[in-house]
């Protein structure tokens, strides 16, 4: 009893602290938590820099695996055991593309052979049409499309050795099919056996956070197959309408290059442009009128991208900002070249909502922001709706009444 008495007295001895200096520890340990935040961004930047093929592995995975897992989560809920669900969803999906490859491979295979033999004819076509806007502007292209000056610069690619160039392409295709391979099997067990990876990583976490950990990797579970469905769709449809508009038109080979606009639309604001290219080239090279034409349709198509597939489709997924979305397809693409881009959207997408979950959400409990910013129509970070211009209302009107 004594030694509690003395204790007792020798706090009651210690003088209080004030509230500026709790405030001022507490400054100092929010400086030195900042500090060790960007030290630790740092090692981990530095840390994916140098294995930047495990984490592009890594990633490849976990996006494949989100995207079959759900057909197999519906077919689970229905009582089908993981396993067979699984089995069932690969199957379908190697036989979807087995028939869509059939379907499309004869015409696809025609256009190819086709676009070969006039590729010469194309090819002095855009040599004169370059020579001839060279010598109205004055310019001087910054490479020659001269058949030879194109076999030299072919002879000079091979000049280290035709069996080096080989090997090396050789050996880059057999990395290729041997890192798909390891994806492949990786997304396999993981869509069949999910609950170990993902109890392992929330039990790093406090016991008392993990329902909330739960909740959050449900979160982004869920956003990421909204984006992937949506994209699916929006590729669908633009793909569909580039091969029916430069059908009608009059472009050849409008199912190849509406393939090849359905596949590059899967990069947003970058893959449209890109699509534009080909058939502008071939049309400008064919008839400067059709070009005309070409560049009509490409501004349709975005009108109906923008105002209705955005809007319906895609809005449903989380709305990135056109400058987030270009600076991570940045990024990515400087880290992990082609399929970086690929993975830029859906990444960022995913860290958005792990960003608002985690901090803004939090950060908005934290007192009142006397003058909040008003949201703007023109804000394209939040979902909204789009009003149709006069025109296509007017379009839509008539049909219903027909």
């Amino acid at each position: 009893m004594k030694a509690e008495e003395r204790e007792n007295k020798a706090k009651s001895a210690e003088p209080p602290r004030s509230e500026e200096a709790t405030k001022e520890r507490a400054s100092e340990r929010r400086v030195y938590v900042g500090i060790g935040l960007v030290f630790a961004i740092l090692l981990l930047g530095y840390l994916i820099y140098e294995i930047a093929v495990v984490v592009l592995v890594i990633l490849l995975t976990m996006l494949f695996s989100i995207i079959i897992s759900g057909p197999v989560d519906t077919l689970e809920k229905r009582g089908w055991s993981r396993g067979l669900g699984t089995l069932v969803v690969m199957g379908g999906l190697l036989v979807a593309l087995v028939a869509l490859i059939a379907a499309l491979a004869p015409t696809v295979e025609e256009q190819a052979v086709q676009f070969a033999g006039t590729l010469p004819a194309l090819l002095e076509g855009t040599q004169a049409f370059a020579r001839d806007a060279q010598n109205r502007l004055g310019l001087e292209l910054p490479f020659s499309l001269e058949p030879q000056s194109l076999i030299d610069s072919a002879r000079d690619f091979l000049s280290g050795g035709a069996l080096s160039t080989v090997a090396n392409v050789g050996a880059g295709v057999a990395n290729v099919v041997s890192l798909g391979a390891v994806v492949l099997i990786a997304t396999i067990y993981s869509v069949l056996s999910p609950g170990p990876l993902v109890n392992g990583f929330v039990a790093i976490f406090p016991a008392g956070k993990r329902e909330r950990v739960r909740e959050i990797l449900f979160s982004m579970y869920s956003t990421v197959q909204r984006w992937f469905l949506g994209q699916l769709t929006s590729m669908l449809i633009i793909g569909t309408l580039w091969t029916i508009a430069l059908f009608i038109i009059g472009v050849p080979f409008a199912l190849l290059l509406g393939i090849f606009a359905a596949v590059v639309s899967f990069v947003p604001y970058v893959g449209p442009a890109i699509a534009l290219v080909p058939p502008a080239l071939i049309a400008l090279v064919n008839d400067p009128i059709l070009a005309v034409w070409v560049v009509a349709t490409y501004l349709l198509i975005q009108t109906v991208e923008s105002y209705m597939i955005q809007p319906i489709i895609m809005s449903r997924a989380v709305a990135l900002h056109p400058a987030v979305v270009i600076f991570s397809i940045l990024i990515m693409g400087t880290l992990f070249g082609l399929i970086g881009v690929l993975l830029a959207v859906p990444l960022t997408a995913a860290l958005l909502v792990l960003a608002n979950e985690m901090w803004v959400y939090r950060m908005d409990e934290v007192g009142t922001d006397p003058n909040p910013p008003k949201p703007k129509a023109s804000d394209e970070t939040t979902p909204k709706r789009h009003h149709l211009p006069a025109w296509l209302r007017r379009a839509a009107k008539r049909l219903r009444r027909s």
